[in-house]
């Protein structure tokens, strides 16, 4: 690589850490909150019981935040942003060797850039640690399938058990990624299809857990529900991935325009793609490795739209973070294709107003709910009672207890010492529990001061 060339990766790096920083102290989501309470677990037993309790995704990303001091809410997303920072540098890396330096750094700064790319980099979830483990997996993949050291099978290895780990969608990812590799891959198919799915096997030690995980189902948390496979649901996800979660338009006339607009550029640069490849070696490692990608893209979306039809239900564009890197790679290789200057020229200038247009507005923000914690406070509650994790996070130090998680069960309030304060967020499903006691609401919380039994026999008679 040249002086210049370095320099461009540095800055493509350089603004990825800058639009993942610039929010990630922005106010908890409640899904949020929930990495809190099991991230600040005090003791393995505790940890493992909360993460059955309230999530339904492996272990990895909230023992990365065991150690880390969770006072602020930046804390929370550090091992999502860091990840997210460095998915570029990976898909360059995995990139560099088979399309080439100019088309990995376009791939690099696409990833860099892409809206929803940079809002999930900010979400206390390990959807970023999950993507980035799966590029590093690409890349050993896309070297072995050139027939490259068996060595990169480590990196395999190690990618696979981290993203496996990090969410449970990486093993349909994996299972993808083999078969897309025994497809276009120069030789060794058995070794590739055997050591391709070995990473799964990493978690037969974890099932009980998830199955104690399960158990908890309907009782303190509830399983994702999502849209099932449909033109509408295609039209949002594959719209989300592009323009950001909060950045498609909520009409649906206006998100069926983004799409025919998305799928008309696709289509005009396959086009051109195939029209400069029609006497190209099918062999080459460029056509293996566009193949590859290709094949393990679609493969991921196939599954993860019939999901629901076997009662999984992962079809969202949270779970599929993975197809923006993959989507880059593709169209970094068509543009290599094209090779004309004006092409890249335009990527150029598209991607820069991207990033501009991302670092002046990032999405939305949580209600502050410092207010909240003043009227708490003033109260001097023996125990606060919420549905609400984030509350928990934000009012930590005044006992406060999730007894509704999700809005599920009828609460502890019956059995609530006084002073008990209720604070219930509205948004959560169930929303507000109705009771007796003086109440106040500041934006969508409710902060109710709970009877004592005494009170509540008074009013009962």
């Amino acid at each position: 690589m040249t002086r210049a060339q370095w320099l461009v990766l540095g800055a493509i790096l350089l603004v990825a850490a800058i639009l993942r920083l610039e929010g990630i102290g922005a106010h908890l989501s409640d899904a949020e909150g929930y990495s809190y309470l099991v991230g600040s677990a005090p003791n393995p037993a505790t940890f493992l019981r909360r993460l059955a309790a309230y999530e339904n995704t492996p272990p990895l990303f909230y023992l990365l935040l065991t150690p880390l001091p969770l006072g602020h809410a930046a804390w929370l997303r550090v091992p999502a942003a860091v990840p997210g920072a460095l998915i570029p540098l990976a898909l360059f890396a995995a990139l560099r060797h088979e399309l080439g330096i100019r088309a990995s750094l376009l791939a690099a700064a696409m990833v860099a850039v892409a809206p929803f790319a940079v809002s999930y980099s900010d979400y206390s979830r390990g959807f970023m640690l999950e993507a980035l483990a799966c590029i590093c997996a690409l890349w050993a993949m896309l070297r072995l399938a050139e027939g490259a050291s068996a060595r990169w099978w480590w990196l395999y290895l190690a990618s696979g058990v981290i993203a496996v780990y990090s969410e449970y969608l990486a093993v349909i990812v994996l299972v993808a990624m083999t078969v897309a590799a025994v497809t276009y891959g120069r030789r060794d198919r058995l070794r590739t299809a055997a050591l391709g799915l070995l990473p799964l096997a990493s978690l037969v030690p974890w099932a009980g857990q998830i199955e104690r995980g399960q158990d908890a189902l309907n009782h303190t948390k509830s399983a994702p529900v999502f849209p099932g496979p449909s033109l509408d649901s295609l039209r949002d996800v594959a719209v989300r991935l592009v323009v950001g979660e909060h950045g498609a338009g909520s009409p649906a006339v206006l998100r069926w325009l983004e799409l025919i607009v998305l799928l008309a550029a696709l289509a005009a640069l396959a086009a051109a793609v195939l029209r400069r490849s029609a006497a190209a070696d099918p062999g080459s490692p460029v056509t293996r490795a566009t193949l590859l990608i290709g094949a393990t893209g679609a493969l991921v979306l196939g599954a993860s739209a019939l999901a629901p039809l076997f009662g999984t239900e992962i079809f969202n564009e949270r779970y599929l973070t993975i197809l923006i890197p993959l989507g880059a790679a593709l169209i970094a290789a068509g543009v290599r294709a094209v090779n004309a200057r004006r092409l890249w020229t335009v990527a150029v200038i598209v991607l820069a107003g991207v990033g501009a247009g991302v670092f002046v507005q990032r999405y939305g923000r949580q209600p502050d709910l410092a207010p909240v914690r003043r009227v708490v406070a003033s109260v001097g509650p023996r125990t606060v009672l919420t549905n609400s994790a984030v509350v928990a996070y934000y009012l930590r130090g005044l006992h406060v207890v999730v007894d509704r998680p999700f809005g599920l069960g009828p609460g502890l309030e019956r059995s609530c010492a006084s002073p008990c304060v209720i604070v219930d967020d509205s948004r959560v499903s169930g929303g507000v529990r109705a009771g007796p006691g003086p109440s106040r609401t500041i934006g969508p919380f409710t902060i109710r001061l709970s009877l004592d039994r005494t009170a509540r026999a008074k009013l009962a008679r």
